[in-house]
């Protein structure tokens, strides 16, 4: 979807955060007037202005060509209702063969039309989404009026009608493919359809449709979608008179909920999981506080596929980008699978199934078969980017940033040892944690400051000339070498010592801050320092309030900067990466930050005036403040349940016991919880 632009029809499925591959969009159905036209461009409408509206629950839009289409969804379906305009045949398409950005994505499949039943169904083989598998999908949909014959798309377009009560089609491999219906243009037509997909069978999906819309009311699915949509998103309470706020705020909280899906109904997996790179610091940390049975299925879905990989015995244990129900190694960082794993451990997050046992075995067969061959034998990752059992991983494996990846995910690892495995474990992974020392040259000067990683030699050496303003894509992915110093901040005091001690460590930090002023998510690294809104990133402004540091008043004005990005009424500073970019708004707005892998959220006040979270195990935790307003950005003083507080940080088993945390804001930075 692209705002201000012509439309061309309505898909089934997407995937937020694919990047440049455009993924889903399957089963575009496309109403038109007159005669059925393949060509997109010839067929393209605009919005009337004023007369296209979206809610989590519902989404309706008029077209110039006069046709109203409003849509509401169930879990594994939707129906429409579309309303054409008198005078003209109307004609609705299913491009069957369709995906976003390609219009012949079929291996092989074919294509149903019942006409006494109104219902058409099919699917098959397709490909081209980001992971580049190959993957099954099918649909089934139905109408509540008689079209006066049918037809078949085919080939380059060509298009023909068909005959008989039961007539299947066979797809010809990427080609295009599709049914079109005709109705009688005699009267006034406002169709109903509803339309399930499913990656299992057309079966699969005619259940679903029957299931979740047994009949053609459209009122009472869009009802139920409402609820459903009201109970996830009031957990948390905003008061606020600001109606651009509140927009923003609501809708931030309907993206970190879209994905990853529920998809246990029909194929058993929790899927779309594109990629945990995006989501462990912010979206499942968020499900954590305010979801933590969603957050658990998750985990239990973690160690579903790791129980199904190691039967199939493919070498994987559990890969970090998962859609389509297909496993794919990105290695954008580590593999942050287990980062996710362990924070939901530290946070007390309930499993159903399993319990965290299993979790911590899927942990260690991770760290043990998910590394690369070279980061484990010889401590430091190389341009090989095959793991332990031979796999690759995709182009996305830069060699610093995976060191730095896995020594990150192997203290993960061990956080969760010294609880659940033995001493020996827990040293092992917590000595290896300390591998990111391994691509870190102390030698290496940028702006005055010394030490920063980079890709070394197979030897363990250093190649000279190296820029730490510089190896975005190359020795790290999406990030720089100042970018890349600050992320293994599970191990803060190391990050703090190795560059010299606290004032130095807050003197480079600050200068880097300071010298981020134009970075964009798009840009490359070109401005080479930091960029607060990618997900390597996202924490660095709170490295300020670490023990070591203690200086809230500097994180605060680096998140106001953040904040200011954040003011385009329809627009993210960055990707939005499902729902990392949302999640991460969210935090910056309430006033904490979580550090996942470990219990602390730092503190760094307030930008609303009441917020109300309802937990995941029924307490609240209000979160009020004093004196909020436009460039009150610094906290002067605090209060946690009516006592003062002194400290920058509070840690989850406080939070969700429940309580009150109160600030009192200021224009002016203050001595509150310094040093």
């Amino acid at each position: 979807y692209t705002r201000n632009q012509p439309i061309i029809g309505f898909g089934q499925a997407f995937i937020s955060g694919a990047g440049g591959v455009k993924c889903y969009g399957n089963y575009l159905l496309s109403p038109m007037l007159s005669k059925v036209e393949p060509n997109h461009a010839r067929r393209a409408s605009y919005a009337v202005e004023g007369e296209e509206s979206s809610r989590c629950y519902e989404y309706r839009v008029k077209l110039e060509n006069g046709i109203l289409t409003s849509l509401t969804p169930a879990h594994n379906s939707a129906i429409y209702k579309i309303d054409y305009p008198m005078g003209e045949t109307p004609v609705l398409m299913i491009d069957v063969a369709h995906k976003l950005d390609i219009d012949a994505c079929m291996r092989s499949g074919s294509v149903t039309v019942d006409s006494a039943n109104r219902r058409i169904y099919g699917g098959g083989l397709y490909f081209g989404n980001w992971n580049r598998h190959d993957w099954n999908m099918y649909f089934a949909m139905e109408l509540d009026a008689a079209p006066v014959r049918y037809g078949i798309m085919s080939g380059d377009g060509e298009c023909e009608y068909i005959d008989g009560d039961i007539v299947t089609c066979e797809a010809v491999a990427e080609k295009r493919f599709g049914v079109f219906c005709e109705f009688s243009a005699k009267e006034q037509l406002s169709l109903k359809v509803k339309i399930a997909i499913s990656f299992v069978s057309a079966e699969r999906a005619i259940e679903h449709l029957e299931r979740e819309i047994p009949d053609f009311d459209y009122d009472r699915v869009r009802d139920q979608a409402r609820e459903e949509w009201r109970d996830v998103l009031g957990v948390i309470e905003l008061k606020s008179n600001d109606a651009k706020l509140l927009r923003r705020f609501y809708t931030a909280m309907y993206h970190m909920n879209v994905q990853p899906r529920d998809r246990v109904a029909d194929n058993g997996k929790w899927d779309d999981f594109h990629t945990v790179w995006d989501t462990w610091k912010t979206v499942f940390p968020m499900y954590s506080l305010l979801y933590p049975k969603k957050m658990g299925r998750i985990v239990e879905s973690f160690i579903d596929r790791a129980r199904e990989n190691e039967r199939l015995g493919n070498g994987i244990v559990v890969a970090d980008e998962f859609s389509t129900a297909h496993e794919t190694l990105a290695g954008q960082g580590g593999n942050d699978v287990d980062n996710a794993i362990a924070d939901a451990y530290i946070k007390g997050v309930p499993l159903e199934r399993y319990d965290w046992e299993d979790a911590y075995k899927v942990l260690l067969a991770s760290a043990e078969h998910m590394r690369s061959k070279e980061y484990v034998e010889g401590g430091f990752a190389t341009n090989n980017r095959t793991t332990v059992t031979g796999l690759p991983y995709t182009i996305r494996f830069k060699s610093a940033a995976a060191t730095l990846g896995f020594a990150f995910n192997d203290r993960a690892v061990a956080a969760v040892a010294r609880e659940l495995g033995t001493d020996e474990e827990y040293q092992k992974y917590l000595a290896r944690s300390g591998n990111w020392r391994n691509v870190w040259n102390t030698e290496l000067e940028s702006e005055g400051f010394y030490g920063f990683p980079q890709s070394p030699n197979l030897d363990g050496t250093f190649p000279e000339g190296f820029d730490a303003h510089k190896g975005y894509n190359v020795d790290f992915y999406e990030a720089t070498g100042w970018d890349a110093s600050y992320i293994n901040y599970n191990d803060a005091s190391g990050l703090v010592d190795i560059m010299g001690g606290a004032k130095t460590f807050t003197d480079r930090l600050l200068f880097a801050c300071e010298h981020s002023v134009n970075y964009y998510n798009d840009d490359e690294g070109a401005e080479g320092y930091l960029n607060f809104t990618n997900e390597p990133s996202f924490h660095i402004p709170w490295l300020f309030c670490i023990d070591e540091i203690r200086r809230p008043d500097l994180a605060a004005k680096v998140i106001d900067t953040i904040l200011e990005r954040f003011s385009l009424e329809n627009d993210y500073p960055g990707d939005e990466d499902n729902g990392g970019m949302s999640s991460y708004y969210v935090f910056l707005m309430c006033g904490i930050f979580p550090y996942s892998t470990t219990e602390k959220y730092y503190l760094h006040g307030t930008r609303v005036d009441e917020i109300v979270f309802r937990l995941g195990n029924g307490n609240l935790f209000k979160i009020t403040g004093d004196n909020v307003k436009d460039g009150n950005i610094y906290v002067k003083s605090a209060t946690f349940n009516g006592e003062p507080l002194n400290d920058c940080t509070l840690t989850h088993e406080q939070i969700i016991r429940g309580g009150h945390l109160h600030f009192v804001m200021d224009s002016e930075p203050s001595d509150w919880a310094r040093k």
